[in-house]
């Protein structure tokens, strides 16, 4: 298999590079913006890096099968670079393969916040109407709807991805640095969410670049059972074997600490994980997914149990220095 990758360098990315390599069938060709910094990725006779980004893009193969598009914006320091980012620098690229005469199955990963919150506690369909809550969610669907204009000459896939977890993984870190210091901040308010980890997401996108059933259409990709935050803090402190304070924190004051939380990614230049833009999403309570389709259509369903998979996301942040 012939395989070009966006964002080839980051946490899911080079998950998926790794695994691929792993399969001994596949040359990859893996778009970098400086081959000097190359994180996860290793040297291999399989993997060639592709200088270049979203907005500068690189010629590239006539003969590439499958397009693997990962690169996007999670967190900014201003909302109009989630624009930028996923919905035209996704736009660039599709225009890219039209311009180019290349028509490789292209898997596209998008979020659960490009579709709606769940209401009355029932998982989202990928056919409801999509309701973005926050800058980001907009922009991944954005972002989907700009593939989608070419479904009709680039088959195109697109997976809608819960909260992905896993080793390499920095988002969920700081909530468990706290966890691991004693402490288990939680909300005034239930918020529940849909999780993935992120090697079952593997097999997701996998699975997509291989089956021609799911072209053109979204799939929810998520382990079926939901989670709140208390959930997710007390099976960590298990794990870790803390004894935890848990300190709950009125929605308000999450928006607050949000605000500041951005105020400071704009004076120093750095994105945080804490912005208005996530809290817009967290604010819903309830974002959960139905992913029975893709099982279904394509025979796809998550096989890592999830003290299983958060055990094993502790123990890399443990052995790698992380905690």
């Amino acid at each position: 298999m012939i395989v070009f990758i966006t964002g080839a360098s980051g946490f899911i990315g080079s998950r998926l590079v790794e695994h691929l390599l792993a399969r001994g069938d596949s040359q990859i060709y893996a778009l970098v913006r400086n081959p000097a910094k190359l994180s996860w990725l290793e040297n291999n006779p399989a993997l060639r890096l592709v200088s270049g980004d979203l907005q500068t893009l690189p010629d590239l193969p006539k003969n590439i099968e499958v397009v693997f598009h990962l690169a996007g914006l999670t967190k900014a320091t201003n909302h109009s670079d989630y624009y930028t980012v996923n919905q035209t620098g996704t736009a660039r690229l599709v225009e890219h393969m039209i311009q180019n005469r290349l028509s490789p199955k292209f898997i596209y990963l998008s979020s659960l916040a490009a579709g709606r919150p769940a209401a009355n506690g029932q998982p989202v369909r990928e056919d409801e109407p999509p309701e973005p809550a926050s800058p980001y969610g907009q922009s991944k669907l954005l972002a989907e709807q700009e593939v989608l204009k070419y479904k009709d000459i680039l088959p195109t896939t697109i997976i809608r991805a819960a909260a992905i977890y896993g080793p390499r993984d920095r988002d969920f870190l700081q909530f468990f640095e706290l966890i691991d210091h004693g402490w288990m901040f939680t909300f005034s308010q239930k918020i529940t969410m849909s999780l993935c980890y992120v090697d079952d997401l593997i097999m997701a996108l996998e699975l997509c670049a291989e089956k021609s059933r799911g072209e053109g259409e979204i799939y929810n990709v998520a382990d079926p059972v939901p989670r709140t935050w208390e959930d997710i803090g007390e099976e960590a402190a298990r794990i870790l074997n803390k004894k935890v304070r848990k300190v709950k924190v009125p929605l308000w004051l999450a928006r607050t600490a949000a605000g500041m939380s951005e105020l400071g990614s704009k004076l120093s230049g750095k994105p945080k994980p804490l912005n208005l833009s996530k809290y817009r999403d967290m604010e819903k309570l309830s974002w959960v997914a139905d992913p029975s389709r893709i099982k279904e259509e394509l025979g796809f369903e998550t096989t890592w149990p999830f003290s299983q998979a958060l055990e094993a996301t502790i123990n890399w942040y443990k052995a790698n220095g992380w905690l």
